[in-house]
C-alpha cells in the first residue's frame, strides 16, 4: 500500500479563492496539476487535506472531486489549522487510516523527478545545474548530501548547500514518520514549528533511516507573488502578427523561428493573423508547422488596422464603449 498525501492547509488566495483551486494557464486546477507529474500508478490513494473552512465556504472537496477523472482521490478534513506541515500530515495519518509506504507532496509547485521514487527519499533541485532563476532561496530547505546521493541533513530556511528541497518527501513506513512527529512534538523538543524537515532529520539523526536524493526534470513553483507572476509569463498567449513576422515570401527567417522556439519551450502558445486570404493561411501554417511551431490557430482577412487590443473583462468593454 502506498499512498500520496498533498496537504492543502497553508494555502494563499488568488482572486478570492484558494490557490489551490485556481487553473493554471494549461486549464487544469493548480492542485491536479501539481499531483500530475509524481503520481504513478504506485500510489493506491491519493489524499488531499483541507480544512473545513475551505470546504464550507469555497466547496473545495466537491469541486475536487468534480475536477478530477484520473486519481484515486480522497479528501482529509480538518477542523482547524494546524501549528505547521508535519502536524498536517501527521493528522492526515490518522484520520485517513494511512498504512505503509507514504509520499508528501507540497500543493503549490509542479515538479517531475529523472525516476519514480521509493522508500525513503527526498526531490530536490540542483542550483548549478538549474538554468532557470529560482527566487526567495532563503524561503527554502537545503539538502546536504554526501557522494553516493545519500541524505546527511534537511536544513529548513538556511542557505547550506546547492541543492535545494522541492517539497516531495518519501516515507517507507507510515509509522516512521508517526512515531518521529510525536518523539518532537514533546514539550522537550524546543521547536514550535515542526516542518517535514524536522521529522527526516529525526529520523536519520535518531533512528538511523536512510534517505536517498531524487533529482527533479522540471519544476514550476507558484509559492509567492513573484513566482506566481513569472509561471503568467511563461505561459503566455502571443497573437502574433504573421504579415511581419514571415519574409516576403511567406517563410520564416532563422532568426525569428529560434525566438519563437524560445517562447513555446518556456510554455508559450500562439494566435496568428493575416490580412491575406485562407490561401496564404494554408501556407504559412505549414511553414510553421515545419519547424516546430505549434500555434492554435491562424485567423485571415483582418483588418489593416495598426491598433489592435485585447478586452478581457465587463469593465474593460464597458470603458471602451465609453471612450468611442
Amino acid at each position: 500500500m502506498s499512498t500520496l498525501i498533498v496537504p492543502c492547509l497553508g494555502r494563499k488566495m488568488v482572486n478570492g479563492i484558494p490557490q489551490y483551486l485556481y487553473r493554471h494557464p494549461k486549464g487544469s486546477l493548480l492542485i491536479e496539476r501539481s499531483i500530475e507529474g509524481v503520481f504513478t500508478e504506485v500510489y493506491d490513494r491519493v489524499l488531499i487535506v483541507l480544512s473545513e473552512e475551505d470546504v464550507n465556504e469555497y466547496h473545495a472537496d466537491s469541486v475536487i472531486y468534480k475536477e478530477f477523472k484520473k486519481f484515486p482521490i480522497e479528501i482529509v478534513t480538518l477542523k482547524k489549522m494546524t501549528s505547521g506541515p508535519a502536524e498536517t500530515v501527521y493528522l492526515a495519518i490518522r484520520k485517513g487510516g494511512v498504512t505503509g509506504a507514504v509520499v508528501v507532496k507540497d500543493a503549490d509547485n509542479y515538479l517531475k523527478t529523472e525516476y519514480v521514487p521509493q522508500g525513503n527519499f527526498v526531490a530536490g533541485l540542483d542550483l548549478n545545474t538549474w538554468e532557470r532563476d529560482i527566487h526567495n532561496l532563503r524561503n527554502k530547505s537545503f539538502l546536504i548530501l554526501n557522494e553516493q546521493k545519500t541524505l546527511l541533513d534537511i536544513i529548513e530556511k538556511q542557505v547550506r548547500s546547492e541543492v535545494i528541497c522541492l517539497g516531495l518527501y518519501g516515507f517507507k513506513k507510515a509509522e516512521d514518520f508517526v512515531k518521529a512527529y510525536e518523539k518532537l512534538n514533546d514539550a522537550s523538543y524546543p521547536v514550535s514549528k515542526l516542518y517535514i524537515s524536522h521529522v527526516i532529520s529525526y529520523l536519520i539523526g535518531y533512528s538511523g533511516r536512510v534517505f536517498h536524493y531524487v533529482s527533479a526534470i522540471e519544476y514550476e513553483n507558484w509559492g509567492d507573488e513573484r513566482l506566481w507572476k513569472d509561471m503568467q509569463r511563461d505561459y503566455t498567449m502571443y497573437f502574433i502578427d504573421l504579415d511581419n513576422i514571415l519574409d516576403s515570401s511567406g517563410m520564416l527567417t532563422q532568426q525569428n523561428m529560434e525566438k519563437l522556439a524560445v517562447l513555446q519551450d518556456r510554455g508559450a502558445s500562439f494566435i496568428g493573423y493575416t490580412v491575406e486570404n485562407e490561401e496564404y493561411k494554408i501556407s504559412a501554417l505549414e511553414e510553421l508547422q515545419r519547424v516546430g511551431l505549434r500555434f492554435i490557430k491562424i485567423i485571415y482577412g483582418c483588418p489593416y488596422s495598426e491598433k489592435k487590443e485585447i478586452i478581457a473583462s465587463d469593465t474593460e468593454l464597458d470603458r471602451k464603449v465609453v471612450e468611442l
